[in-house]
């Protein structure tokens, strides 16, 4: 296919629905990544005024963006982001993976960015394959291309998987912990797990995580909408749920989990720190885990975005998901920016 021949055609994010439809994407067979709901939550809560976003679409696929300023020193360019963030797990082009040849819509949607005179491109959160196929789009349409690792994300594929064998299968100071702090909590004390899961338990599930994030090791979220927003919405949809370990009327430590297809993230997580010598933390996944486990709909559990060193002891599997900067050749502040990150990247090599 010649991407030359692609027609690109820009929507508003308030007409995703659309755009999916024009391009033959059905958003019930997309992950919850992909879904009008979470661009929705995150062009609501995260973006700044200059960053009213926007959706292209060519070829099978959807690309909705975040444009937005870039600067250098005193240069001040343009840049387009994918509609992502630090909240995102996974990002890529809704319909990349089922069109019928990819690199040749990416490549029309990146030449369409050429024309716009955007100065750069960064995308977030890319699995291998899609970070393939977007990376070789935009150098097919004159991008300087530079994907990068960008964070770990650690799993277990769960088929066939009961709770008793996973459990033998972690490591045996983790069960310890876990066989201990549980009898002492549940079994003998006052501690009881909730879980929050109907549209009408928002504000209570919205209240009792906050409650735990304040007391928690967390910094405070820059977004204070985001969270809330995620879990009405999540309730809403039968697509979220959230965890939560009481000790008498006071929450203690809560997580919140998204699923999708089988596909299930602990999205976030907190705990007292008051309470962290009782390892409620470890408690409540524990619980969770257990009824995940015995969950015949759930393929998969992941960790979202990072490798801090805990998740790999709940979930031992890794794949790593990329970045991608671009920059555009044709315009000062483009080629200003490749020089400057490009020859650090170089330096860096180097050096070792």
């Amino acid at each position: 296919m010649d991407h030359a021949s692609l027609t690109v055609t820009e929507h508003p994010l308030s007409s995703l629905a659309l755009a999916y439809e024009g391009e033959g994407i059905a958003e019930t067979d997309l992950d919850y990544y992909s879904t009008a709901h979470w661009f929705g939550n995150l062009a609501a809560n995260c973006l700044q005024p200059a960053e009213a976003p926007v959706v292209l679409r060519a070829g099978g696929v959807v690309l909705p963006l975040r444009p937005g300023p870039v600067r250098l020193g005193p240069l001040c360019g343009r840049q387009a982001r994918g509609l992502s963030n630090f909240y995102s797990c996974r990002f890529a082009p809704p319909g990349l993976e089922r069109a019928r040849d990819p690199v040749a819509a990416m490549a029309a949607l990146a030449r369409d960015l050429r024309r716009r005179r955007f100065d750069s491109l960064w995308f977030d959160a890319l699995d291998e394959g899609p970070k393939d196929v977007v990376a070789e789009g935009l150098r097919r349409a004159g991008w300087i291309v530079e994907p990068f690792p960008q964070f770990g994300n650690w799993y277990l594929a769960t088929e066939g998987l009961d709770f008793d064998a996973y459990w033998q299968q972690r490591p045996g100071a983790l069960r310890n912990t876990g066989r201990r702090r549980s009898r002492a909590l549940l079994e003998k004390g006052e501690g009881r797990i909730a879980r929050f899961a109907q549209p009408e338990e928002a504000d209570a599930a919205i209240a009792a995580y906050e409650a735990v994030y304040a007391t928690s090791w967390q910094p405070a979220e820059p977004f204070p909408g985001y969270i809330p927003g995620l879990i009405r919405q999540g309730l809403a949809d039968g697509e979220a749920a959230v965890w939560c370990l009481f000790i008498g009327a006071r929450p203690v430590a809560a997580q919140i989990w998204v699923r999708r297809h089988g596909q299930a993230t602990i999205f976030k997580l907190a705990y007292d720190q008051d309470w962290s010598r009782q390892s409620v933390g470890t408690v409540l996944t524990m619980a969770a885990m257990r009824a995940a486990l015995a969950d015949p709909t759930i393929r998969e559990i992941d960790f979202g975005w990072g490798d801090d060193p805990y998740k790999q002891e709940w979930l031992p599997e890794r794949r790593q998901r990329y970045g991608i900067a671009a920059y555009n050749p044709r315009r000062w502040v483009g080629v200003a920016l490749a020089i400057r990150n490009l020859a650090r990247q170089k330096i860096r090599n180097a050096m070792g």
